[in-house]
């Protein structure tokens, strides 16, 4: 129960301060997460192609093999290089929903108080 009450308390807290919020505060906060979602579905597809780029790269250096171990020193590497590129493009993901969650605070902010 107390748990709705929270609930019921935040949605009227957001309520009071979306009131004093005005319409250039609106356009501004409009506009920004309007640019922060493009360069977050940037990154997701730059997410997504990662794998192809990564299969693409993975056949023509398999492809020049000439032993098994040529094929397994390959395949660590292009594993080590997949994992670095996945966790820097998720990191630069993280940064971005970050700084677009934070930009909505400022005149939030400077409104309820």
């Amino acid at each position: 129960m107390s748990e709705r009450r929270s609930e019921l308390k935040a949605v009227a807290s957001a309520e009071d301060l979306a009131a004093k919020l005005t319409g250039r505060d609106v356009a501004n906060l409009t506009a920004q997460w309007v640019d922060g979602w493009s360069q977050i579905n940037s990154r997701l597809i730059a997410l997504a192609q990662l794998p192809l780029r990564n299969s693409v790269t993975a056949a023509d250096q398999l492809r020049q093999c000439q032993s098994p171990t040529d094929i397994m020193d390959i395949q660590l590497k292009l594993a080590r290089q997949a994992y670095d590129e996945y966790v820097d493009e998720t990191r630069q993901l993280s940064e971005l929903v970050v700084k677009l969650s934070s930009s909505a605070l400022p005149p939030m902010e400077n409104k309820g108080g």
